[in-house]
């Protein structure tokens, strides 16, 4: 110190002063050879933090003082300003008190928000000119230690829940949140929006706009995860990106066994397989978003612009808890179909109106469950004159009814054609007459089709199984079978020569289904039903439903990733299994076993329905109901006597 303060005197200057004879700390260590630049800057830092310390006075330099920095030339002071530690302890407060009141102040607080971990942060930085560290407060950092949580609704029974997602710093769908509030007070269910976050976190320190959603969602945000009852949660914690492609196909599990919703602008549905085939599958799905789209212009985010959904998804509880949800699509402006229901216009709900189509679960009619039938299509299929008032069918009166796998095949299906325990159990039912399948599949038909709507069969693999068994010859060595198969050989030539005709005269060759043949000679002309032939489309407003599934693009096996590709809007089923993927949506089947599935199984209860504005939803089963209103029934006198 000495050193230095005798050349201060001698007009040397002190640091980062301009002037004199130059540097006294580098006229020093020229004299000297000690690096006092790192010492006084030591020093400075002892003095800084109240420690006692050595700091040259300056004050004894008394010529020239034109600073190079804002640093005056004073004695120096002790500086009782806050450490890089206290800034960044403050910090981490300030950042925690925010994060923590923004997800506990809606009508769904998060019930664990020390969960939530805001550490302070300090990072080192070099000085080169005293050759030293020191302590920089950093941007606080955060984890989290556990699932957030919301308060549990142990009780289910009888309640709705209307679930929606917000994006932060998004606008909201003025139209459709009008529309939206106005059916949950209609209904009486709770509205929950569930919020997520894009290119930023919730928090982040130096933008607010990262904890900024629309007033008029506050009270409905919810930023934990939800149980309600035993077997439902909804994941109001999960804050997944809008562009995610696939934003559920890595949570199958994260619910442990049980119905999920995850807050998601893209429409996506799961089947989550059962380890009892018996006991039916549960289902994940998104929501859908009460914001507008708002995404950076990369390829990511316009890509997401095609799947993001203005939309919400409806669950409802019955009396003891089963669960029935169901998808809600709005279009623009705002408006939308549940069932019967249309919201618009400021909150006008009008109704009943008509659905534009229904795609049945595969029905396998040898294999149905009766009371899966009697809820969809009304009727008591046993012949007993059993109603259930109020079936899936009609109430919503759809115009198009969509039939997949009407035919089973059960009697000489291709798979057990080499299995005598199979066909010892056909003769032991009294099943070894193909005929007799045939007949039921027409009866059936007249039943389901009237003056209102149109039924649709389309051609699937069960099917084309009659086909097989024909062109394989299998009806020789058939006895119960023998005259009826040499008669749909004789079909079957007569349409492959009306095929080598129409080829030569490079015209379309006719379509034909073999089935189609054998039920309209079996029980007439089936007034009112028509067939979707296999490998051809079928439109309704611009939705194709004439796929069974089973068939792939370039003749590959069908898959839901595969229709998916082809850019088309599909309602399929073949898989048993209902889902949700980029506009494809799958039916599932109505019964769960069919003898072969054994094992998990992700086969479940599933019904499409479309709406006349072109959205779609999934109506799952559960107990032979397909909704959570009671069912009646009206018993004819002889069956109950």
């Amino acid at each position: 110190m000495t050193a230095i303060e005798d050349r201060l005197r001698d007009g040397y200057t002190p640091l980062n002063v301009r002037g004199g004879k130059g540097a006294a700390a580098h006229a020093a260590y020229n004299a000297d050879g000690v690096n006092y630049h790192r010492w006084i800057r030591s020093e400075e830092r002892e003095d800084a933090a109240g420690r006692p310390s050595f700091i040259p006075d300056w004050s004894l330099y008394t010529g020239d003082t034109t600073s190079t920095s804002a640093k005056a030339v004073t004695v120096r002071q002790p500086d009782n300003s806050p450490t890089p530690q206290e800034h960044a302890k403050t910090r981490a407060r300030i950042l925690a008190l925010e994060v923590t009141e923004m997800v506990t102040r809606s009508k769904f607080p998060v019930i664990n928000p020390e969960a939530i971990i805001i550490d302070s942060h300090l990072s080192r930085k070099y000085d080169r000119l005293t050759g030293a560290y020191h302590d920089v407060e950093g941007t606080p950092r955060t984890w989290l230690s556990d699932t957030l949580m919301v308060a549990p609704i142990p009780e289910s029974a009888n309640r709705k829940f209307l679930f929606t997602a917000a994006q932060n710093d998004a606008p909201l769908h003025e139209e459709f949140w009008e529309n939206l509030q106005a059916y949950a007070r209609y209904i009486d269910a709770e509205i929950v929006v569930g919020p997520f976050t894009y290119e930023t976190q919730w928090w982040s320190e130096n933008n607010p706009l990262a904890r900024a959603y629309d007033p008029e969602l506050s009270e409905h945000l919810c930023f934990g995860q939800m149980e309600i009852g035993d077997n439902f949660i909804f994941a109001g914690e999960m804050n997944t990106l809008p562009t995610a492609s696939q934003p559920i196909s890595d949570l199958t599990t994260y619910s442990r066994n049980r119905w999920a919703v995850f807050p998601h602008a893209k429409r996506q549905l799961k089947s989550v397989p059962s380890t009892d085939p018996t006991v039916q599958a549960h289902q994940v799905m998104t929501t859908g978003c009460v914001t507008r789209p708002k995404v950076i212009p990369r390829k990511a985010g316009v890509k997401s612009l095609f799947h993001q959904v203005i939309g919400a998804v409806l669950v409802e509880f019955d009396e003891d808890g089963r669960i029935f949800a169901r998808q809600i699509t709005a279009k623009e402006d705002g408006s939308f179909y549940d069932l019967t229901n249309r919201v618009s216009d400021g909150g006008m709900i009008t109704g009943p109106h008509r659905v534009k189509a229904v795609v049945a679960g595969d029905l396998h009619l040898r294999k149905i469950q009766n009371a899966n039938a009697m809820a969809t299509f009304g009727f008591d299929l046993t012949g007993s004159g059993i109603r259930y008032h109020g079936s899936l069918i009609d109430v919503l009166r759809p115009e198009y009814l969509m039939l997949h796998d009407v035919f089973d095949n059960e009697t000489r299906n291709h798979h057990s054609a080499n299995d005598p325990g199979h066909g010892y159990e056909m003769h032991i039912r009294g099943r070894t007459s193909i005929l007799s399948e045939i007949v039921q599949t027409g009866y059936f038909l007249e039943k389901v089709a009237n003056d209102e709507r149109e039924v649709v069969v389309v051609e699937a693999n069960h099917d084309l199984g009659l086909d097989r068994y024909v062109r394989e010859g299998r009806y020789r060595n058939d006895p119960p079978n023998i005259r009826l198969g040499l008669k749909l050989e004789d079909a079957m030539l007569e349409h492959r020569t009306a095929v080598a005709i129409a080829l030569d005269a490079e015209e379309a060759p006719p379509r034909f289904s073999l089935l189609e043949h054998a039920i309209r000679g079996a029980v007439g002309d089936l007034k009112g039903v028509s067939w979707a032939y296999s490998g051809y489309s079928r439109l309704v407003d611009g939705i194709e439903v004439g796929h069974h599934g089973h068939l792939g693009t370039n003749g590959s096996k069908g898959g839901v990733k595969a229709f998916a590709r082809t850019g088309r809007k599909m309602s399929v089923a073949h898989l048993h299994s209902p889902e949700i993927d980029e506009g494809v949506y799958v039916a599932g089947a109505m019964a769960l076993q069919h003898g072969y599935n054994k094992g998990p199984s992700s086969w479940a209860v599933s019904h499409i329905v479309q709406y006349a504005d072109g959205s779609r939803t999934i109506i799952t089963m559960q107990d032979a109901r397909w909704r959570a209103q009671k069912p009646r029934f009206s018993v004819p006198a002889r069956v109950a006597a």
